[in-house]
């Protein structure tokens, strides 16, 4: 009983390394990340809060966010009857995803490839003189 009670506890860090290389302390430490990341015990869990703000933030990106909130605010006692308004929310976020996404997708990288094959570098060179060589003649024939 008294080893399920302290199994979320991280295990002491200054043990010896070959204490560390054991299978019970990588099991103490294994433990010890999933009651931090996945206990509901103390009604604290980081993966599903974590998801949750991911979620919000999501639907704040597409602008689908919820607007009760706002509903919250501008009513008197629960009563939304003397407003007229639009309770579309301005989806503001989109436009600065776009130009984020945008601004990483146009980056063009240049590729240059050059062969180190001796034979390919001969012919590249013989047709890099050719064309040298056409340059010079056509200026020569007009």
């Amino acid at each position: 009983m008294a080893e399920s009670v302290t199994s979320h506890y991280f295990p002491s860090q200054v043990v010896s390394d070959i204490e560390k290389a054991s299978e019970e302390y990588g099991l103490k430490i294994g433990k010890a990340i999933e009651y931090e990341w996945f206990n509901r015990d103390s009604g604290t869990n980081r993966f599903a809060s974590n998801q949750n703000t991911f979620h919000k933030l999501r639907l704040y990106a597409r602008g689908e966010q919820s607007i009760q909130k706002y509903k919250d605010e501008l009513s008197i006692n629960g009563d939304l009857s003397y407003l007229n308004l639009d309770w579309k929310p301005i989806p503001i976020i989109p436009k600065f995803v776009d130009i984020v996404v945008n601004g990483i997708s146009e980056r063009t990288f240049d590729i240059k490839a050059y062969s180190q094959d001796p034979i390919w570098v001969q012919k590249k060179s013989e047709y890099r003189d050719s064309v040298v060589r056409d340059m010079k003649m056509k200026s020569v024939d007009q």
